[in-house]
């Protein structure tokens, strides 16, 4: 017969390994000290009809915006709990903005900054930007430090996207992210709203997981305008991420929004968006 010491360690044994065996959540691998560098590629247009107090006819202008940047994420430390401390940087930015009636764009070129935007370049390009701590399954934990406008920014963008399912996920589930809109200057005034990010997982691609991410906000304001602003923060497509190292590898997201009569018969507020996010494996 086993004796009782024998048996425990022989049930504890066989425990372990079944636990072991079991496929284990996606999660970040967050190391300290590793650098994460991705590439970004947005445009987006803004189109506004009004109609002409004296003519009386709609006329139509157009705002067009391209960024294309190289940002950086360094992973200061990882504490016990695995939650990491990142510090965001940019390495290259050029943007070009293009408004109504403009024969040619105003471009900001970090590698060819002019005497106009020289000290706004120094000041982005290679400094840190932001300090967030982030936990193994992409969730904002605090945010320590912003110089690129208000912290509430990184509860709404996440840093990586998505946040990662409590346990091993399977083709068609789905869970969510429920957190709260603040529009603080110069896109509001502190105004604050309730949204829920949706996350379905798809079909792996090429050992990546797809995720689709849907927005949505529970309670949007009913006055068009007051919408405006809220329309770039309603993103949907795809994400990709790596569970075999833990990475974030890109995203593929989109907004497309129109609003009808949101200054009067006849009015329309057309808003589009695509960004285009990729990781960048070190040389």
């Amino acid at each position: 017969m086993f004796r009782t010491a024998n048996l425990a360690w022989i049930v504890a044994v066989a425990t372990a390994s079944l636990a072991a065996a079991q496929p284990q959540p996606p999660r970040f691998r967050f190391q300290k000290d590793q650098t994460l560098t991705y590439k970004v590629q947005q445009v987006t247009t803004a189109s506004e009809t009004l109609v002409d107090e004296k003519t009386k006819q709609p006329a139509t202008t157009q705002t067009v915006n391209k960024l294309d940047l190289v940002k950086r994420w360094h992973v200061a430390d990882v504490d016990a709990k695995g939650i990491a401390t990142l510090e965001l940087s940019l390495v290259s930015m050029r943007m070009e903005r293009k408004l109504p009636n403009q024969a040619e764009p105003d471009v900001f070129d970090s590698t060819q900054p002019d005497k106009l935007n020289q000290e706004e370049m120094a000041r982005l390009i290679g400094k840190t930007l932001a300090v967030l701590r982030l936990d193994g399954q992409g969730r904002l934990v605090e945010v320590k430090e912003s110089n690129v406008g208000p912290a509430s920014r990184f509860v709404t963008d996440l840093p990586f996207k998505i946040t990662l399912p409590d346990e091993m996920p399977k083709e068609g589930d789905a869970w969510d992210r429920n957190y709260t809109i603040q529009l603080d200057p110069p896109h509001g005034t502190g105004e604050k709203y309730q949204a829920t990010q949706k996350y379905l997982l798809k079909p792996a691609v090429k050992g990546f997981m797809v995720v689709g991410l849907t927005t949505a906000i529970k309670d949007p304001p009913t006055n068009g305008t007051e919408q405006v602003p809220l329309l770039p923060l309603i993103p949907q497509g795809d994400v990709y991420f790596h569970p075999e190292t833990g990475l974030y590898y890109a995203a593929r997201l989109k907004v497309q929004k129109e609003l009808t009569n949101h200054q009067g018969e006849g009015s329309k507020y057309v808003f589009a968006s695509t960004y285009a996010e990729d990781y960048v494996p070190p040389k």
